[in-house]
């Protein structure tokens, strides 16, 4: 069963569940084993972990997800290919982690840009009324040649300016600053003299406690 088959299965499955007075026979229960690029103590994958919950209750059991954190199968940043590649049967991440494979990729993060995009409510209304769910799959499909289709599970608004170790009182400031940055805003800070670095959500504290990024 390629991933495009397996989308459809999913929505099946809800629509069977849901649907009242339905007398097919129920299917085999199948687990979906599926990884975050979040570690297993922030939030994040705590809503990973209530998607899983809340999709086996839908489907009467006969749907469930693995909801693995990050590392467990694959380092993070490798969920998507592992995922083409049939070692994971999905993934929960944010796009904008992509765009070593194409800058565009941002654009299909919540919200595109980082703080310079939209809010969380005209971000849906993008995806679900003005196209930009068709738009983000058949970028994946036809851009980046993957077997997967994407499904939006929870927005953000526009994420903060950053988390510094020293007062910045002017944009000069910023020059030669190690920083986390990710999607078009990385761009942004790179033109302002910053050195950026991509790394998964769950790495930043780490990252600044060891001195690689500012």
């Amino acid at each position: 069963m390629d991933k495009r088959t397996l989308a459809v299965a999913v929505w099946f499955a809800f629509a069977v569940s849901i649907s009242p007075g339905s007398h097919a026979q129920a299917p085999a229960p199948r687990t979906l084993k599926m990884q975050s690029t979040w570690p297993a103590s922030i939030t994040l994958q705590e809503h990973f972990k209530i998607f899983a919950e809340r999709l086996e209750k839908l489907t009467s059991g006969s749907l469930k997800i693995e909801a693995m954190a990050a590392g467990q199968i694959v380092p993070a940043f490798e969920v998507l290919d592992a995922t083409n590649r049939k070692v994971l049967d999905g993934w929960h991440a944010i796009a904008y982690y992509w765009v070593g494979k194409n800058p565009a990729a941002a654009l299909f993060a919540g919200p595109p840009g980082g703080p310079f995009g939209m809010d969380h409510m005209d971000y849906l209304g993008w995806l679900y009324v003005g196209g930009g769910l068709e738009m983000w799959r058949d970028f994946y499909q036809n851009d980046l040649k993957l077997n997967v289709i994407p499904f939006p599970a929870h927005p953000s608004s526009p994420q903060a300016l950053g988390w510094f170790k020293k007062p910045l009182k002017s944009v000069a400031d910023f020059k030669g600053m190690k920083c986390r940055q990710t999607g078009l805003n990385a761009e942004v800070y790179a033109k302002l003299g910053q050195s950026v670095v991509n790394m998964p959500g769950g790495e930043i504290v780490p990252a600044a406690q060891r001195g690689v990024i500012d």
